[in-house]
């Protein structure tokens, strides 16, 4: 008897469950990947209440989302660091997740808002001013549309300013919601890309840009693992680094610990990336540089 009652209780639990997460009262997954996850990333800082007045009108839009952040730290106004930060995020979400992006240095005066739609289901809102050049490049895009139905969130035209707040954290929720993309506006296929200088191997030189600098101020490069395996570099050589109008001799190593403190080293990261670094130490607040520099890097014979 005792048997059979604690079967039935955990059928029961069963389906309760099962109810709530076909109310939306959980993140669950369907044949289009999972439902009802908004992402944030944005460089708001935390010490204001705009954090969560973004959060407030998404709940509003749709009171069955759940919130995810990647960061409201991206460096102020700086779309090259939003960029990378939200392309290596974005490739570790599910399938049907979407992303709320508003890093602007314009604050909404010129460029248009879009939603974005990548080739493995993930949406994207926010501004088209180049932040989402990371995302193209590493996920590929399926399609795009310009915002033009501000009466999707009951407006009847764009807000000037704070358009994360009024724009794309209400859009957002309904993308959540299911809303199809072709209900903001119409399908464009010019969206802005950050301009900067692609990874290449040029005559024995690395070229290419710092996509970002992290908490200990490493430069993390776009160049990829695969093109440094194309030059001759092995541990132990001698390199010259031209980072902007700065130069400096590093140890092309494979850790941090092949060189001694304050000393430069170059190496590839576990993300796949070149990063340059000084042994605890930084690295940016030494030559005075950030996300969107030239990097030129070549064996010292």
């Amino acid at each position: 008897m005792k048997i059979m009652t604690k079967r039935l209780m955990i059928l029961a639990a069963m389906m309760v469950a099962i109810s709530l997460a076909l109310q939306g009262g959980f993140c669950v997954s369907s044949s289009e990947g999972v439902e009802n996850l908004v992402v944030l990333l944005t460089d708001y800082g935390t010490s204001d209440f705009y954090v969560g007045a973004l959060e407030g009108v998404i709940y509003s839009a749709n009171p069955n989302v759940r919130i995810s952040t990647i960061t409201h730290e991206v460096a102020a106004f700086d779309i090259a660091d939003g960029s990378y930060l939200l392309a290596q995020a974005a490739r570790k979400y599910p399938s049907g997740a979407v992303f709320v992006v508003d890093v602007d240095p314009g604050a909404g005066m010129v460029e248009r808002s879009i939603v974005l739609k990548t080739n493995d289901g993930k949406l994207f809102v926010g501004p088209d001013n180049g932040i989402f050049s990371g995302v193209m490049d590493e996920l590929e895009i399926a399609s795009i549309y310009e915002i033009t139905n501000f009466d999707l969130i009951g407006q009847g035209k764009a807000s000037a300013t704070f358009k994360g707040i009024y724009v794309y954290g209400p859009m957002a929720g309904h993308l959540a919601a299911g809303t199809d993309l072709s209900e903001f506006g119409p399908e464009i296929i010019d969206p802005v890309r950050i301009e900067v200088v692609a990874a290449d191997l040029v005559d024995g030189n690395l070229i290419g840009t710092v996509a970002h600098v992290d908490s200990w101020g490493n430069l993390i490069t776009n160049m990829p693992q695969e093109l440094i395996e194309r030059s001759d570099l092995t541990p132990g050589d001698r390199i010259e680094v031209s980072v902007g109008g700065e130069k400096v001799e590093a140890v092309f190593g494979t850790t941090y610990g092949d060189v001694l403190q304050g000393e430069w080293v170059v190496m590839v990261s576990s993300l796949g990336r070149l990063v340059i670094a000084r042994n605890m130490d930084n690295a940016a607040e030494t030559l005075g540089v950030s996300a969107g520099t030239e990097v030129r890097i070549h064996e010292i014979e």
